[in-house]
């Protein structure tokens, strides 16, 4: 790849011996009293091999000229200025400062590159396989951009990686076996891209992962055991949109940490395991309180009734999204027990019954959706009390819910009787 002179690799190592100045401050090749070649130091050996990684990065990313800011300025004539510094030129990649001092680049007491933060920058093109070298970096956020191709397997050698955020970029293909090696990964970020394959037991290496959002993807399932028995510390997990498929695992009550569960298309079916809210740890098989406060399933063909295990255990719920799915039977009286709940999204399934007044109880509700079900009878006066209404002004205290829904549209096939009888719902179905 260097002797191709189209190639970024051979841009960057000839704009590095040919074009950086800062190099001879770097890697004194030879004294300029007697022309005799001196010995670089490990340090400058590693500040060259960092530097060139650098730059390579940036001509591999910015080969149509798409950086947004902090571009060499001879490559982007109209970038944007370089911001939140004084002095712009010197923040900017391929500047004669040292590349700790390059926008995003940040570097420990020893001058070793920790973190790259280039979001939404307008990065194009693949990651490069000599990030790897790296072996200091901790931090890898390149979120929001226009990344594309594979991960490189050499991603791997980054043993002291903690963070990896490349959400919303157009990375495809498969998550490389050697994610494994990255032990101390702590947030795992790959949403909105374009990979697929089986999720490998090698993502559930790091019993540090606490963030695994892989959502937006075409992974498919099913989950591996790892998830459930070395990832058992992960507080935030999002699948939402691959094609996982198959029942949901009970094995999630051991992910006793886990406060948000997002798996909404994803191709499940069966029912909605008691199980998953049984908090258990997996190492003295005592149960423990649930932290749940998140758990959105919409858009899968889950069935059967809701077990009171929901109700009755996940107490921490705040946000629980259960909609166009295949529900039956009648919402639990105990459902007025998830206190802390703010949207109850139900819509689109086949719940039948009366609409349970303990709903009335859950004073921070600021969402309800029922539409769209077999529901009948009245709103109970209990949730209506609840109701806050935009044209509201004055007159005693406005309720937490700013919008409720239900089947209560008239219907001239029914003999104009609606299915909910309902004088506070802000829309009707």
């Amino acid at each position: 790849l260097l002797e191709d002179t189209t190639s970024p690799q051979n841009k960057a190592y000839n704009w590095i011996l040919n074009n950086d100045a800062y190099l001879s401050l770097l890697y004194p090749f030879k004294t300029a009293a007697d022309n005799t070649t001196s010995t670089p130091t490990e340090e400058n050996e590693k500040a060259l091999t960092q530097r060139y990684i650098l730059t390579l990065l940036f001509f591999e990313t910015n080969e149509f000229n798409t950086w947004d800011v902090c571009a060499d300025l001879n490559t982007n004539d109209d970038v944007d200025e370089c911001e939140n510094v004084e002095e712009d030129d010197t923040r900017r990649f391929l500047s004669q400062t040292s590349e700790c001092d390059w926008y995003g680049i940040t570097c420990d007491v020893d001058g070793s590159i920790v973190s790259i933060d280039l979001s939404d920058n307008g990065l194009r093109n693949t990651i490069p396989p000599e990030i790897g070298q790296l072996s200091s970096l901790q931090h890898l956020i390149l979120r929001k951009n226009r990344l594309s191709s594979t991960l490189p397997t050499t991603i791997g050698l980054l043993a002291n990686l903690e963070i990896l955020n490349l959400n919303n970029n157009r990375i495809e293909g498969p998550m490389p076996t050697e994610i494994g090696s990255m032990t101390k990964l702590q947030i795992l970020d790959v949403g909105k891209n374009d990979m697929d394959g089986p999720m490998p037991p090698e993502m559930f290496t790091s019993s540090n992962l606490e963030y695994l959002d892989l959502s937006g993807n075409d992974f498919v399932g099913p989950l591996p055991t790892e998830m459930f028995t070395s990832t058992i510390n992960l507080v935030f997990v999002d699948l939402t949109g691959n094609p996982i498929g198959g029942s949901i695992p009970t094995e999630l009550k051991y992910l006793t940490q886990l406060a948000s569960l997002e798996m909404g298309s994803a191709d499940l079916t069966g029912t909605l395991p008691g199980e998953i809210f049984q908090t258990t740890d997996i190492v003295t098989s005592n149960r423990v309180t649930s932290m749940l406060e998140t758990l959105s399933l919409e858009g899968n063909s889950l069935n059967g009734s809701l077990p009171e295990e929901l109700f009755n255990v996940a107490t921490s719920l705040r946000i629980l999204d259960l909609g166009i799915n295949d529900f039956t039977g009648e919402l639990s009286e105990n459902a007025g027990n998830l206190l802390q709940l703010e949207q109850l999204l139900l819509w689109y399934n086949n719940f039948d019954g009366s609409i349970p007044s303990t709903l009335g109880s859950l004073t921070l509700l600021e969402i309800m959706s029922l539409d769209n079900n077999q529901f009948n009878g009245t709103m109970p006066p209990e949730v209506c009390n609840l109701v806050t209404f935009a044209s509201n002004s004055g007159g005693g205290d406005a309720g937490s819910l700013i919008f409720l829904a239900s089947d209560c549209k008239d219907d001239d096939e029914e003999d104009n009787m609606p299915f909910v009888e309902c004088s506070c719902c802000h829309s009707c179905q």
